[in-house]
């Protein structure tokens, strides 16, 4: 009863939030004769750009790497992941001057053509920078995802198609991509997710999406109608790309048994071929990591020892101690949950779960507004005791980020505890017994990756953060908005620096981890 009524509560946001598809409000008419269509265009081809992008540059360097043997392959296996620490917002802001590149060729269209082709032509470099700057520090998803298809894959069936004289390509072609399909398109959905979450690169590049939307109604227009309403149109978005995702990934899964009794050769790169390689994986790597952090780095040099007073230190333990206390909570109640599902095989519970875990699926800013909505009516009757709360804020990230902690814990559980409690409860043992001796201590390393995994994402989370946050607390994530938003561009570089440092040590672990399992 404990885990459906959580299940409830967890799902609650979201659905309040659907729900607010048919109220219209006094200014939505305004809205949707004017900037409706623009959110949707705008969020559309971003969202796909960004998506193929991606998908090139994931697909191809994962298979460079775990297919192909070439000098630096094993530095470029683990540097590669190594853009996903990298915010949005923060590549956003550390190529802020990408766009001044073009000017003299703005200049020499308006002088040969028309003052319209200029802005034509800048509406396309905006779309075509900001894909590019989100794609080269998200295609981590792809490539990881990816490669461990490759790496994990049924090696018998390359293998027989180099025995039967297929070259290299054919087989990437007609084995290896279809057999990686469902890998692909998980990797490309959190790369969907990641781009329809974004909003300090949206608004830094000036591109108009629904997330943008959605704040510019509830802070510019004080219209927090019209924002539950824009949040109900990127909630169905959302579905709509979930279904979609679903109906190309079918049945497949992208965890397989690894043969490692047939292990693959790398196909060996020699010459040109070789050199090619090097400047495939180099490109990325540099785009979505070495540059950024270059470029802070100098930006960070310049600023005075005067920034780091007692504040700056109050906001590094904020942001230590919110992902802290927040991922610990999340990881345990996501271990109930799927303890309780298994342990009483309750379909009832099994269904629950998977609208609890629905969150990681919607965009920050539609988790915040449903739980405004929700701080609402309590705040009627109750007080404010929610809204601009520490409790608000761990309940949003709870909502959002259940699901990160579930894929560990739930594949951990099937594989090592699943048929312990069937014996267990057969044993006459109690939940409690059975959870506390036998599941948790063999699920400790799924705990401990599940616990690294979010507390990534909320040490990085910007648009959750920005509006749920209690009056005068900052995270080193909201305070790098701030510093952005008031032209204080290289003292923002320290606590940009501080978000990757500080995530630089998780990621590498959890590639490790990854690893490991091949």
């Amino acid at each position: 009863m404990f885990s459906l009524f959580i299940c409830i509560l967890i799902f609650t946001p979201i659905a309040l939030v659907a729900l607010q598809f048919n109220n219209n409000t006094e200014n939505w008419d305004h809205i949707q004769q004017t900037v409706l269509t623009t959110y949707i265009f705008s969020t559309l081809i971003l969202v796909l750009s960004t998506a193929i992008l991606s998908t090139f540059i994931g697909v191809t360097c994962a298979w460079l790497v775990a297919c192909c043997e070439f000098p630096g392959r094993k530095f470029f296996e683990w540097t590669l992941i190594l853009p996903l620490t990298i915010p949005t917002y923060i590549a956003a802001y550390s190529y802020y001057d990408l766009l001044e590149m073009f000017t003299p060729m703005m200049i020499w269209i308006r002088s040969n053509f028309s003052p319209e082709s200029m802005i034509y032509f800048n509406d396309i470099m905006v779309y075509l920078v900001t894909s590019l700057v989100m794609t080269s520090v998200l295609f981590p998803y792809v490539y990881l995802s990816t490669r461990a298809s490759f790496l994990m894959q049924g090696n018998q069936l390359i293998e027989a198609a180099k025995t039967l004289g297929h070259k290299p390509s054919n087989i990437f072609w007609k084995v290896a991509l279809p057999m990686a399909r469902p890998a692909i398109i998980a990797g490309l959905s959190l790369v969907v997710m990641e781009t329809l979450n974004d909003y300090g690169a949206v608004e830094y590049f000036g591109i108009p999406t629904f997330t943008i939307g959605i704040f510019r109604s509830w802070l510019g227009m004080n219209d927090m109608g019209s924002a539950l309403k824009l949040s109900s149109y990127l909630l169905f978005f959302v579905f709509f790309i979930l279904y979609i995702e679903k109906y190309f990934r079918g049945e497949a899964k992208f965890h397989q048994k690894n043969d490692s009794s047939r292990t693959y050769s790398p196909n060996l790169l020699k010459g040109k071929y070789s050199i090619l390689a090097i400047f495939f994986c180099l490109l990325p790597l540099c785009l979505g990591f070495i540059i950024p952090i270059t470029r802070l780095l100098f930006w960070a040099s310049s600023v005075s020892g005067s920034f780091f007073d007692i504040t700056f230190f109050q906001v590094i333990f904020n942001s230590i101690g919110l992902a802290s206390v927040s991922s610990l909570l999340i990881v345990t109640l996501a271990t109930i949950l799927i303890f309780t599902s298994s342990y009483f095989q309750s379909k009832i519970v099994k269904v629950a779960n998977q609208f609890a875990i629905l969150g990681y699926s919607m965009p920050g800013a539609v988790v915040a507004m449903g739980f405004l909505l929700i701080a609402g009516y309590i705040n009627q009757s109750m007080g404010y005791l929610l809204t601009g709360t520490l409790i608000s804020l761990t309940f949003a990230y709870l909502v959002r980020f259940l699901a990160v902690a579930w894929q560990p814990i739930d594949s951990g559980m099937e594989k090592k505890c699943d048929q312990i409690n069937q014996a267990s409860r057969i044993l006459g043992n109690s939940a409690l017994i059975s959870m506390f001796k036998l599941n948790l201590p063999l699920l400790k390393k799924s705990i401990i990756v599940a616990v690294l995994l979010i507390f990534v994402d909320i040490f990085k989370e910007l648009p959750l953060t920005l509006i749920l946050r209690p009056f005068n607390f900052d995270t080193l994530a909201t305070l790098t908005y701030d510093l952005n938003s008031q032209a204080q561009l290289h003292e923002s570089a320290i606590p940009a620096l501080l978000i990757i440092l500080v995530t630089i040590p998780p990621i590498i672990f959890l590639n490790n981890q990854l690893d490991d399992r091949l």
